[in-house]
């Protein structure tokens, strides 16, 4: 046979998204041989051992998150189903300055990107992506490295600027995660410990990333009272140092803030007008997910985990934190939220996503309000609860933008602006499939497809799929990836522009999508009629310069 695979009569949208209202996609058979593309036009279905019937389906290229938090997940279940199953075939690690690797010295990865109990039994990222390896993957990986892991690493939870001997180790633990294949470098500037560091670090080591053809995402160092300012010293990191920028879940917090993109938009026309690599991301829904750590004031944070639970514990600390706590601009993570909407809102609204304390377990799914003893205050039950579960609490944050999605809609349609889903790989089984997270682990692109292109029009249906396939990949530098063409990487996602759309919600979010049908990673099937067959043809992709 010429062929392994033929998808016969699909309607193919090729990733470029070129738009002709008349024409959206083009009928054609798509031959596979082993992983690559051969052949897209008319062929004949005997010259194939498997032949996929995608009448009525779109045919697009596999698509690439560009911000997920994946990173331990993949090792505890790599088949990846609440990712794949959405499609996705190429998943970019390490976002927001937390990655898997490297780990040293008092630091260690946060829930966000490690899920409870997976044992720790590596150092640096070549470590990390062999396990990855030996363990086996649905799907495609684009290592990025942590700006907070490199602090971590060298300086540990020490505030303030680095020393001029803590700026060449960061370098060179920076220069060796590049060596073992990062594609560049994250940072998450309203965390421990990115926050610790000033735009001085970020550019020099920024440096370092462009002479290794690296590029830069950056969750920005707020999208509150401070977005603008936070917004421009990413662009004067990226223009001093040369390095492509990318900036994570672009949006504004609270309804004061949100109208602030207007702005800031504008400002990624004047970047890219002068030629400068900026691009953005965002997921398709008003509430965020965040650490309910991020409430307390920065300087809690300083020394990691175990020094923050002993200032947890001491009753004049207590007080400290609330006073500063009721003064929201003294909050680094999430001030603008607490001042627009109030502590009353977050009570009743931030919902506890999950705890690994037994005792607490009951808490997931519950707000704040609802979790808290009545005989408690409500400061208290945070300060006790972080305690218990070690200072990690993921949480939903509901209304981080405006009810109305104007903003959001505003940043989708903007040319540069990706499909990020900023979730996990879970599966609705195990201990991936406990608590209550953030849905758009389970449906970010297929909510994008339906109810953002077919409901909305918000934009065509190949402006979408460039958005999730040829863009980003055009943004890492992955030249044989993100379009159906002769001699590309059979990464393909087959679905029903009919039915797709997201299932997963708040209150029940381990569901998977309707309408994907097939997805295919390295031209082997993983994705069959909407089940997964088990196949782990995935494969890390390491940079070179």
């Amino acid at each position: 046979m010429t062929y392994d695979l033929l998808i016969k009569n699909g309607n193919v949208i090729d990733g470029q998204g070129d738009p002709d209202p008349f024409m959206p996609w083009v009928r054609a058979d798509v031959a596979i041989r082993k992983d690559k593309i051969i052949k897209v036009g008319s062929i004949d279905s005997s010259e194939a051992k498997e032949v996929v019937d995608a009448t009525g389906l779109i045919v697009s290229p596999g698509f690439i998150d560009i911000h997920s938090h994946s990173d331990g997940y993949l090792l505890e279940n790599p088949k990846a189903e609440s990712t794949i199953r959405q499609g996705i075939t190429t998943v970019g690690v390490g976002n927001c300055g937390l990655s898997a690797a490297p780990i040293g010295g008092d630091y260690r990865p946060s829930k966000s990107i490690m899920p409870n109990k997976l044992e720790w039994n590596w150092t640096t990222m070549g470590d990390y992506l062999h396990k990855l390896e030996k363990k086996g993957i649905s799907l495609n990986v684009v290592p990025l490295v942590g700006h907070s892991n490199i602090r971590g690493v060298v300086m540990g939870y020490k505030r303030g600027k680095s020393s001029k001997a803590e700026m060449e180790k960061m370098k060179d633990v920076l220069q060796e995660a590049l060596d073992d294949g990062a594609w560049g470098m994250t940072s998450g500037l309203i965390y421990p410990t990115g926050s610790f560091s000033d735009q001085d670090e970020m550019t020099e080591l920024c440096k370092v990333v462009k002479e290794r053809g690296g590029i830069y995402n950056t969750h920005i160092r707020g999208q509150g009272d401070t977005m603008i300012a936070a917004f421009m010293e990413a662009l004067e990191v990226a223009q001093a140092s040369g390095v492509p920028l990318h900036v994570h879940h672009h949006k504004g917090m609270g309804d004061a803030n949100a109208p602030k993109v207007v702005f800031t938009l504008s400002m990624v026309d004047e970047a890219v007008s002068n030629g400068m690599d900026v691009t953005l991301d965002m997921y398709p829904y008003l509430a965020g997910q965040g650490g309910l750590g991020l409430f307390l004031p920065l300087w809690v944070h300083e020394g990691g985990p175990k020094t923050l639970i002993e200032r947890l514990k001491d009753r004049k600390l207590r007080e400290r934190m609330v006073r500063e706590m009721m003064e929201p601009g003294l909050v680094p993570g999430y001030q603008s939220y607490v001042r627009d909407l109030g502590w009353q809102h977050c009570w009743e609204k931030v919902i506890i996503c999950e705890c690994s304390v037994d005792k607490n377990k009951g808490l997931a799914g519950k707000s704040l309000a609802e979790a808290k003893p009545d005989w408690q205050d409500p400061f208290e039950f945070i300060f006790d609860l972080l305690i218990e579960e070690g200072g990690d609490v993921p949480v939903v944050i509901p209304d981080v933008m405006n009810l109305d999605d104007t903003y959001l809609q505003m940043v989708f349609r903007h040319p540069v602006t990706m499909i990020g889903s900023d979730g996990y790989a879970l599966a609705p089984y195990g201990i991936l499939g406990q608590g209550k997270p953030h849905p758009r682990s389970y449906g970010a692109f297929p909510r994008v497809l339906g109810k953002y292109v077919r409901e909305k029009k918000l934009f065509t249906w190949q402006e979408a799929i460039r958005k999730m396939t040829s863009l980003p990949a055009r943004f890492l530098g992955i030249k044989d990836r993100g379009l159906i063409r002769e001699g590309m990487y059979a990464d393909i996602v087959i679905f029903n522009p009919v039915s797709v759309i997201d299932r997963a919600t708040f209150s029940d979010p381990h569901q998977y999508p309707e309408g994907i049908e097939f997805v295919i990673t390295n031209g082997t099937v993983i994705v069959k009629r909407g089940e997964h067959t088990g196949a782990m043809s995935g494969r890390v992709l390491r940079h070179s310069k």
